[in-house]
């Protein structure tokens, strides 16, 4: 009878005993772990995930106490799935306590970003901030701008000079561009100019600059998948994206000198931005992965929100303008993150041309 209803759910679902064996899953739970129910029922729980995951402790803290619980942010990552956080509800069977219901619902960025968020009166004052900076850091910098021109105008003979006002220009001219992008998420715009792009080419070209710049001692590895589809996105805002992570990961993999960009097509990656909707594919894979110290357990659950950051110096806005950036063009970036090795993952959605 329980099996039957169980079944019928339409989120992962499997009961452990007190020995933490498998002894029942769902289809729905099947799907999630990758492997039947045949090779899932009679083995141990730390077989689809790692001993040292916190669901032990759950487990002693469920039976002790028989009464269930609901964890809102666990990690449920194994070696076929590195990057899986979900929302649990561990509940006792009401006619034998030692065993163990597990209800999971995986868990997307947009949710930790949305349950993590600061309330709204800080948020607003922020969005104010926000604003005031980006208008008053405009007015210097065209009055940099424009002093640079004209010192470029009466030294047209020293070529030296005329190559440093130009990089002034430019570089002006790319603060200028940046805040318009940032001042347009801040006021929570809908990103207009997008097109199907070749993700290779936004990535080759982030890696130029960043060779050029801060990664110039870092090695950069590429693995590719050629017939990865275009994807939908905003061109200049994708790029500042790429190299926000790239800098990061330039920073972190100091000991290293190494960083490796990969791309790929993830059919499992699907999520739903609510309850109530269907599950959403989102298969066109970018992983920016070092190998650097990583990043601390406190923080990694946090650290997209505003003002968070690993770095001594760092001011925690990058990551956040990223997450809120990739959400406009309906993509994703989650995180894993150990000793020697962190992956920042971004998901966009497959769409026709």
């Amino acid at each position: 009878m329980i099996d039957s209803i169980l079944n019928e759910l339409r989120t992962p679902v499997f009961l452990v005993n007190m020995n933490n064996d498998v002894v029942y899953i769902n289809s729905i739970g099947e799907e999630f772990f990758g492997h039947s129910a045949n090779l899932i029922i009679g083995s141990s729980i730390y077989n689809l995930i790692p001993e040292d995951s916190p669901v032990s402790i759950l487990l002693k803290r469920v039976r002790k106490s028989k009464q269930g619980l609901t964890e809102e942010s666990l990690d449920f990552s194994n070696i076929n799935f590195p990057n899986r956080k979900v929302r649990a509800h561990i509940v006792p069977l009401s006619f034998d306590s030692n065993q163990i219901i597990f209800q999971l619902s995986e868990l997307t960025v947009s949710e930790m970003f949305q349950s993590q968020r600061i309330n709204s009166k800080i948020s607003k004052s922020f969005s104010s901030m926000v604003d005031m900076l980006m208008h008053e850091l405009k007015n210097p910098l065209a009055g940099i701008k424009g002093a640079s021109q004209l010192i470029e105008s009466d030294l047209n003979s020293d070529k030296n000079i005329k190559e440093l006002t130009s990089l002034i220009n430019i570089e002006s001219d790319r603060i200028v561009s940046l805040l318009n992008r940032m001042e347009q998420i801040n006021n929570n715009d809908v990103i207009k100019d997008q097109e199907f792009l070749n993700v290779h080419e936004i990535l080759n070209h982030s890696t130029r600059v960043a060779q050029n710049s801060f990664g110039s001692n870092i090695k950069f590895i590429e693995s590719f998948d050629p017939s990865l589809p275009h994807i939908y996105a905003n061109k200049d805002l994708l790029i500042q994206i790429f190299l926000n992570l790239l800098k990061n990961a330039c920073e972190a993999a100091s000991n290293t000198d190494k960083i490796k960009i990969k791309t790929s097509f993830n059919s499992d990656k699907k999520i739903s931005f609510s309850h109530e909707e269907i599950p959403s594919s989102l298969p066109l894979q970018i992983e920016i992965i070092d190998y650097g110290t990583g990043i601390t357990k406190s923080l990694l659950p946090n650290i997209f929100d505003p003002f968070i950051s690993s770095k001594k110096e760092g001011k925690g806005l990058g990551l956040s303008i990223v997450a809120s950036g990739l959400n406009d063009m309906g993509a994703v970036i989650d995180v894993t993150s150990s000793p020697g090795l962190t992956n920042f993952i971004i998901n966009f959605p497959l769409k026709k041309n």
